[in-house]
C-alpha cells in the first residue's frame, strides 16, 4: 500500500479521466467523488471503479460531450437530464438549485436519468448533509440481482443511502446495495479465483453457489431474501421514475457501447424547519450507542483524512492511465 495526499490522487483521477476523453467539468466531478469514496473507506466504489469509467469513455458508454440538462419541474422538483453522461457531474449541475429548493420548501427532489452508474451513493446525501439537510438517495443499475426466486437477473444491486448533518462532526451516513453484495467484490473474487460466501449468488441455472466466476455469469441474491428484494424494486420505482431505463433494459455498464441510461432520486430535508432537530436526532443515535451497545459504525466515522492509502498496483495503473 502507498499512502498520498487527496490532492495528488484528485489531480491523478482528473488527469487520468481526461485523457480517456472526458471534459475537464466532468473530469473534475468524477474525481471529487472517486476520492471521497477513498477517504469514507469505500473502496470498492474508489479507485478501482474509476476503471469502469475510463474503459466506459473509451468504448463510447459514457458520452464524452454529454452537458446536463437542468429542468425545474415543480418548486421542489428538479429533473436533471445527465445525456448519457455522469451522475456525478448531473447532481453537480443542480445542486445549488436542489439546496436552494430545499431551504425554501421545507423539502426537495431530484431526480436524474439517462446516467452511467452513479458511483457511491452516499456520497450524495453526504454532500447535502454537508448543507445543513438531512437526505434519502437511491439508484438503480443494469440487471444483476434475482428477485422473487427468478433465475435471471432482473433488478441492479439497487443501493439505497441517507445521511444527516452531525454538528462539529463529519455527517452520518447509512449506505447500502439491496444486493447481499456488490457485483464489484464478487468480479473481484472471480479474478482472484477465490469462493464467494453461500447467500450472495446463484448460477446461470438458478442454483446457490459459492463459485464466483459461475455467479458473474449467474445472478446476485437480494440480501435478506424477500424482504432485501422488496427494497430492490422499491429503488427501482424511485430512480425510474425519472424516465430512466429499468434494469432489464439497461446496457451493462462494463461492456459494449451503450450507456445503461439509470436513474438517480434524491431526496432533501430541512430539519430547521421541523419541530425535532438534527441535533436531537444525533443525540438519540448516540444514546442508542453508548447506553444501548448498539454497534453503529456511521457514528465512528471522524473527520475524512487529508491521505489515504491506495493498492500499490492500483496506484500504479492509475499513474499510466494519468500519464
Amino acid at each position: 500500500m502507498t499512502t498520498i495526499a487527496c490532492d495528488a490522487l484528485l489531480a491523478l483521477c482528473e488527469t487520468a479521466s481526461i485523457r480517456a476523453g472526458a471534459r475537464p467539468g466532468s473530469a473534475r466531478a468524477l474525481a471529487e467523488a472517486t476520492v471521497e469514496a477513498e477517504r469514507v473507506a469505500n473502496r470498492a466504489v474508489g479507485v478501482g471503479h474509476l476503471f469502469d469509467y475510463l474503459d466506459g469513455y473509451r468504448g463510447g458508454r459514457i458520452a464524452v460531450d454529454a452537458e446536463p440538462e437542468v429542468r425545474r419541474a415543480a418548486p421542489a422538483v428538479l429533473d436533471v437530464d445527465a445525456r448519457e453522461g455522469l451522475a456525478q457531474e448531473a447532481f453537480a449541475a443542480a445542486r445549488a438549485a436542489l439546496v436552494a429548493a430545499a431551504r425554501e420548501q421545507g423539502v426537495a427532489v431530484l431526480w436524474i436519468r439517462n446516467s452511467f452508474t452513479c458511483g457511491e451513493l452516499g456520497y450524495y446525501p453526504r454532500e447535502m448533509a454537508g448543507e445543513g439537510l438531512i437526505a434519502l438517495a437511491a439508484a438503480n443499475s443494469p440487471s444483476q440481482i434475482s428477485l422473487g426466486g427468478s433465475p435471471g437477473r432482473v433488478l441492479g444491486t439497487n443501493p439505497l443511502a441517507y445521511g444527516f448533518p452531525r454538528p462539529g462532526a463529519t455527517p452520518v451516513v447509512i449506505d447500502q446495495a439491496s444486493s447481499a453484495t456488490a457485483f464489484v467484490n464478487v468480479r473481484r473474487a472471480a479474478e482472484a479465483g477465490d469462493p464467494i460466501p453461500q447467500g450472495w449468488a446463484v448460477d446461470s441455472a438458478g442454483d446457490p453457489t459459492t463459485d464466483a466466476a459461475a455467479a458473474v455469469a449467474g445472478a446476485l441474491l437480494p440480501f435478506g431474501g424477500h424482504r432485501g428484494g422488496n427494497v430492490a424494486l422499491l429503488v427501482e420505482i424511485l430512480a425510474t421514475l425519472s424516465g430512466a431505463s429499468f434494469a432489464i433494459d439497461a446496457p451493462r455498464f462494463d461492456q459494449g457501447t451503450e450507456s445503461p441510461r439509470i436513474g438517480v432520486f434524491l431526496l432533501c430535508l430541512d430539519p430547521s424547519l421541523f419541530s425535532g432537530s438534527g441535533e436531537r436526532l444525533v443525540q438519540h443515535l448516540e444514546r442508542l450507542r453508548d447506553a444501548h451497545a448498539v454497534r453503529l459504525p456511521a457514528l465512528e466515522l471522524g473527520e475524512l483524512p487529508d491521505e489515504v492509502d491506495i493498492d500499490d498496483d492500483l496506484l500504479r495503473r492509475l499513474r499510466d492511465a494519468a500519464s
